[in-house]
């Protein structure tokens, strides 16, 4: 059968028309599938975001728990703090109120036993700045340019450091030079403060870490405002001992 040139481009054409159908489908069943593929891929996206969102939120409430367990630890803290100060210094107002009523005890004490010796110009009693200060001129207690102490001066000086043993409190013994300066006068005054010192440790009863022996050169000026200037002398101190912490106030105590 003939065909016509016609009937062949109809036919041509029919094929096409299939072949562009097809391909059309194609594409848009491959659109289809991949707008799929991204949808579920957002789906997946959006429900993992939603996870991390709900696990932040709980962090941020585990954090928001522990700052506020960590504001009242430090308010508590600085409660304990305010009431240890305050305790502290109430405890050091009491120190320092039971040790200015020893001092004036003592005091009471020297001016009845040192009051002939008060009463001669050879001894000099003074209280300031927290210590109560006994001046001795040095030729009751030692012949010049000697280290031994008289026997006037150890009776003196037992009456006096009997006086001092005041708990709380430590005992310095403070020498100065003669009136003549000498190349040895630092010796000298170091060396009648530490006789005077072992003479009070043995008649007073004063324990050994409650003395202190300290001696002068010549470049330094003698002490007491009471006492006329430049009398050469010796003076002996009743100062405050420094706070003992509980470990080291134990071994003191067991001594």
């Amino acid at each position: 059968m003939d065909i016509t040139v016609d009937e062949l481009e109809e036919r041509r054409s029919t094929r096409w028309t299939g072949w562009l159908l097809l391909g059309t489908l194609g594409v848009v069943a491959a659109g289809g599938w991949g707008a799929s593929r991204s949808i579920s891929a957002l789906v997946t996206r959006t429900e993992q975001l939603e996870r991390e969102a709900a696990e932040s939120e709980a962090r941020v409430e585990e954090l928001q728990v522990l700052r506020e367990g960590l504001t009242r630890r430090v308010r508590l803290l600085e409660q304990q703090q305010q009431r240890a100060q305050v305790s502290h210094r109430a405890a050091s107002a009491r120190r320092a109120g039971e040790l200015s009523a020893r001092r004036d005890a003592a005091r009471l004490a020297l001016e009845t036993t040192l009051k002939e010796e008060r009463e001669r110009g050879i001894v000099y009693l003074e209280e300031a700045e927290g210590q109560l200060r006994v001046g001795l001129v040095d030729p009751l207690l030692f012949a010049p340019q000697g280290t031994e102490l008289t026997p006037e001066g150890e009776a003196l000086l037992t009456r006096v450091g009997a006086a001092l043993n005041v708990d709380g409190h430590l005992v310095q013994v403070a020498s100065y030079p003669d009136a003549s300066p000498s190349p040895t006068a630092w010796e000298l005054s170091t060396a009648r403060a530490v006789t005077v010192t072992h003479q009070l440790a043995r008649t007073s009863k004063l324990p050994p870490e409650r003395l202190v022996a300290m001696g002068y050169g010549p470049s330094r000026p003698v002490g007491l405002e009471e006492a006329p200037t430049p009398t050469p002398r010796l003076e002996v101190r009743l100062v405050p001992a420094p706070a003992l912490d509980a470990a080291r106030a134990r071994a003191v105590g067991r001594r």
